[in-house]
């Protein structure tokens, strides 16, 4: 068996390296693991080809997939139904999924702590048979993403600056909208601005990304219907780690739930893993324990140990 590393050339970090050069060093690294590594460099609009074409090959193992989080959830993807370990190699802008491995956001530095990685089973969910890594959500920022999917975003920088021109755009026309949601427990009717379904619970990080991937269990966040001035509150307490404490945020766990949307309008958009898709009236989303075989860092046990207890009885 062999690790297939595939590299998307439209990643931002990518764009501004030597892609094979980088791509025939990273592998050379990984062989140290004690198995031969295969380069593959590609294009965005190649990516799922040859990521499926990697889960259908018998003597690959394991696919390192290098880019973005657009990138690292397709290849989480077709590991999940393939059943090959995935590897990751941040190359992206917000690199959510690395920081919930606790991999270093340094191209090199990662490779380093996936030559000693160990292989675990973690988490995924998926909406309507989707596998997603990080969350489906719909509402705030759904808009925020596909306000920012018409600006310039071919940089890290100008995608930056593109978020920040969508965020402040979003602020002052929140969207509201009606949502029927059930975890289980019964089924709820609100009024509201946003609605998240996440891959494990968020942590108290400055980014909402999961501070662990292998606790089991969905995170269901919900704004009230928000006004611009609560709304710049919420992205304050975002911005800070405080997210959950917010007023007019619940957050619940949960190893399914089902969404309905009865009012939605043609067109509506909802957003998965950083990707625009559009909205059906109905989603089931649903936590898959420990069916992404993936390579942990070292550090990763380590975060697992530090685990505040309010997280662990969220």
């Amino acid at each position: 068996m062999h690790i297939t590393m595939i590299l998307n050339q439209d990643g931002g970090t990518i764009r501004g390296m030597d892609a094979r050069e980088f791509g025939e060093k990273a592998c050379a690294r990984l062989s140290k693991r004690g198995e031969e590594c295969v380069l593959r460099l590609v294009s965005g609009e190649d990516l799922v080809k040859t990521l499926n074409a990697a889960a259908d090959d018998p003597e690959t193992g394991t696919i390192v997939a290098g880019g973005g989080d657009g990138t690292i959830s397709a290849a989480a993807g077709v590991c999940f139904k393939s059943g090959k370990t995935l590897g990751v190699l941040p190359m992206g802008t917000m690199n959510m999924f690395a920081r919930s491995l606790s991999l270093p956001l340094d191209p090199d530095e990662a490779l380093d702590a996936l030559v000693d990685a160990d292989e675990l089973p973690l988490d995924i969910a998926t909406a309507n048979g989707r596998p997603y890594v990080h969350q489906f959500s719909v509402g705030l920022h759904a808009r925020l993403v596909h306000q920012r999917s018409k600006l310039d975003t071919s940089t890290r920088l100008r995608k930056i600056t593109s978020t920040i021109q969508s965020l402040g755009r979003v602020i002052l026309n929140p969207p509201r909208f009606g949502v029927e949601i059930d975890t289980g427990s019964g089924r709820t009717r609100q009024v509201v601005s946003a609605v998240s379904v996440s891959n494990n619970l968020f942590g108290d990080t400055p980014l909402a990304y999961a501070a662990a991937l292998d606790e089991g269990v969905l995170g269901v966040y919900r704004s009230r219907a928000l006004e611009p001035g609560k709304v710049f509150r919420m992205t304050l307490r975002a911005a800070i780690g405080k997210l959950r404490e917010d007023p007019d945020m619940s957050v619940e766990p949960a190893l399914k739930a089902t969404l309905k949307f009865p009012n939605a309008r043609r067109g509506s958009k909802a957003a998965i893993d950083g990707e625009i898709i559009p909205l059906e009236q109905e989603v089931e989303c649903i936590c898959h324990p420990g069916a992404l075989r993936t390579l942990v860092p070292k550090s990763y046990a380590a975060s697992i140990a530090d685990r505040s207890p309010e997280l662990k009885t969220a």
